[in-house]
């Protein structure tokens, strides 16, 4: 039976390309970013749970694993009578256990069977690690029919891609359509407790949230109350008090999560006490701003990443989508708070008004090429937009007022203050004080006999305040500048953790290099101000990790899987290309891993567990026994991340 990874058989090949995330490194955080995407178990029993989900007849015949998201692990099973499903195991970066698995069944059952949307059928599945065959938790569906738009999307003639456009408008549509009474997440009434859910109807019953802003970036560790929630009252004051607890509890957020270099010489400095200002401010006065139309606080399950790769089109037809897949950690949220236009008619630049034709320039043809291009990608981005919302209102106008509500003063505070753990407590304070305006607080709790607003503004900002915030914001912009100015040098996406492809790595550390040493010189005018500035530095490069991570690696599959036996040996090479300032000398684990000789023996020096590990591990060549047996190799690999 061939067992297939790419062009190389599963069994055949390295388990810790079967259990590990490959698709990409981190130039800072490595080994943690791999762990949180580890997973292993056994390959004979994947197969034997996707027979049985198979039916009695069916028998395996080839087994891949399928290109990897950043959240779980997919493998395409083929049986022999031309079946193929899907065995998808979830990261421990996915969510919270049993809950992210549990609600992704629920959510595509109620799309599928109670919205008559394309989504592939789940056969079997586990949201239970400690009763499952496999280990682990696990969902098994049929192969989403067609193939991914992604492929095709460039080579459609854009009247297809309308056509699709209408299509992903009147799924939206129907999804949006679908009210909940509450908030949370969507569960099979089995998979969850009465004391945890409220039921929806026999089948079905909402249960906690698990919507990834509820446990990333350090959210999932504080103890806070996830839901089922009875109102949008609730759920806003829910998401103020896990912000207020996180803040709390953590000295500060993820660097890569802030929109701006902070903490340098001048410019705008983070505190506890101005966030936790910021959202008692807002806590004062959310009641007030709430939308009063019912139908904008009716709960909806949404789709937050409607873009090419998660859509799925008829071969032969491709202007017919046949499946929409990843229905993983999606909420029930008010839909004020969650609907938003899909992924795949995104684009930067000015959106259409409504329901007016977008045009061409009237010069278009007294352009440059370069300027003809991009004037007209831009009106061919605008007409998606603009038949995108048409087939909205047509089939759910509902939908169309959520997102005219989305351009209100407050929808923009109700959406931004669930992120002020990680950043934009100027912006937000900003919004208060035109919120605290009485032109404006009259126009959002109405005017009295007299003019005056109807209840009192709980906010009062003196001009000595308004002069402070006004000050802080404009820091507050000018770190964000220079970050930006950063991101477009280094070719990164606004809120990059380090992530690259594999091939790219050292050319993105080269740039980070340079980059770094170009904003010093901009940045700092005296030696104090560039110290500062350095440890203001976001992108945490550290020369030599990627080196270092090829070691770990290959130790790590020594010591968890036991399955290798291969030759180590040291080496000195001088005329090897210089691979860090510490030594020309290599240091070589069999078959590619190269790692200065001296950077271990420095750190072999200062650390007892890596002393260990190179006299016992890398000066011989050990049994796979010898390995297991030795207490120092699992330590080092508990240490090694802090190096890397």
């Amino acid at each position: 039976m061939p067992l297939r990874m790419g062009n190389f058989p599963l069994l055949d090949c390295d388990s810790g390309d079967l259990y590990a995330y490959s698709a990409q490194r981190w130039i800072w955080n490595e080994a943690q970013q791999l762990r949180s995407r580890y997973v292993s178990f056994d390959l004979h029993t994947l197969i034997q749970i996707a027979e049985e989900a198979g039916g009695d007849n069916a028998v395996c015949v080839n087994v891949s694993k399928l290109p990897e998201g950043n959240f779980n692990k997919a493998f395409l099973v083929t049986m022999r009578d031309g079946l193929e499903l899907v065995v998808k195991i979830p990261n421990p970066n996915a969510g919270p256990s049993h809950y992210t698995t549990a609600s992704e069944v629920g959510t595509m059952q109620y799309a599928r069977e109670n919205l008559q949307r394309p989504v592939p059928r789940v056969l079997s599945y586990c949201s239970r690690a400690l009763e499952s065959k496999l280990g682990l938790e696990y969902i098994i569906v049929e192969k989403a029919q067609g193939i991914e738009l992604s492929h095709i999307w460039e080579s459609l003639k854009p009247r297809d891609k309308l056509s699709i456009v209408r299509q992903i408008g009147s799924i939206t549509s129907t999804l949006s359509k679908a009210r909940f009474p509450f908030h949370g997440s969507l569960y099979l009434r089995e998979d969850i407790s009465k004391s945890e859910s409220i039921k929806i109807d026999d089948t079905f019953v909402i249960g906690p949230i698990t919507g990834r802003a509820w446990f990333d970036d350090r959210r999932g560790e504080v103890d806070v109350q996830r839901g089922p929630w009875t109102s949008t009252n609730f759920t806003i004051n829910a998401i103020i008090q896990r912000e207020l607890s996180c803040i709390n509890k953590f000295s500060g957020s993820p660097r890569a999560c802030q929109q701006g270099i902070f903490n340098g010489p001048g410019g705008y400095h983070p505190t506890k006490v101005r966030k936790l200002s910021v959202l008692q401010d807002f806590l004062t006065i959310y009641q007030y701003i709430l939308p009063k139309d019912e139908g904008l606080n009716a709960g909806i399950i949404w789709h937050n990443d409607l873009h090419t790769g998660n859509i799925f089109v008829d071969k032969d037809n491709p202007t017919k989508i046949t499946s929409i897949i990843d229905w993983q950690a999606i909420p029930i949220y008010p839909i004020f708070l969650i609907a938003h236009h899909p992924s795949l008619i995104e684009y930067d630049g000015p959106k259409p008004e409504r329901f007016i034709q977008p045009r061409l320039p009237e010069n278009i043809e007294k352009l440059n090429s370069q300027d003809q291009k991009v004037a007209r990608e831009l009106f061919l981005a605008q007409t998606f937009w603009l038949y995108y919302e048409t087939q909205v209102y047509k089939e759910a106008p509902d939908l169309l007022q959520a997102f005219k509500y989305r351009e209100t003063l407050q929808s923009e505070l109700l959406s931004l203050v669930g992120s002020i753990f990680d950043d934009g407590e100027p912006h937000v304070q900003k919004l208060l004080a035109n919120v605290a305006r009485d032109n404006i607080w009259k126009q959002l709790v109405g005017e009295d006999n007299h003019g005056k607003p109807s209840v009192p503004c709980p906010l009062n900002y003196t001009e000595r305040d308004l002069v402070k915030q006004s000050k802080e914001y404009a820091k507050w912009e000018k770190d964000i500048e220079r970050k930006t100015r950063v991101i477009d040098e280094l070719g990164v996406y606004t809120g990059w953790n380090g992530a690259v492809s594999p091939g790219d790595y050292e050319e993105v550390v080269r740039r980070l290099t340079l980059s770094k040493k170009r904003f010093l010189d901009r940045e700092s005018r005296t030696p104090e101000e560039l110290v500062l500035w350095e440890k203001a530095w976001p992108f945490e490069a550290k020369p030599g990790s990627f080196m270092v991570r090829e070691v770990a690696l290959i130790c790590r599959r020594r010591y968890l899987r036991d399955i290798y036996s291969l030759p180590v040996r040291l080496e000195r090479n001088r005329n090897t290309k210089i691979l860090s300032p510490l030594s020309r000398a290599r240091f070589t684990i069999y078959p590619s891993a190269l790692v200065p000789y001296d950077f271990l023996r420095k750190y072999a020096a200062l650390n007892e567990t890596l002393a260990h590990f190179y006299t016992t591990v890398c000066t011989s060549t050990p049994s796979e026994e010898r390995l297991e047996k030795n207490p120092y190799s699992k330590a080092f690999f508990d240490n090694f991340g802090e190096w890397m």
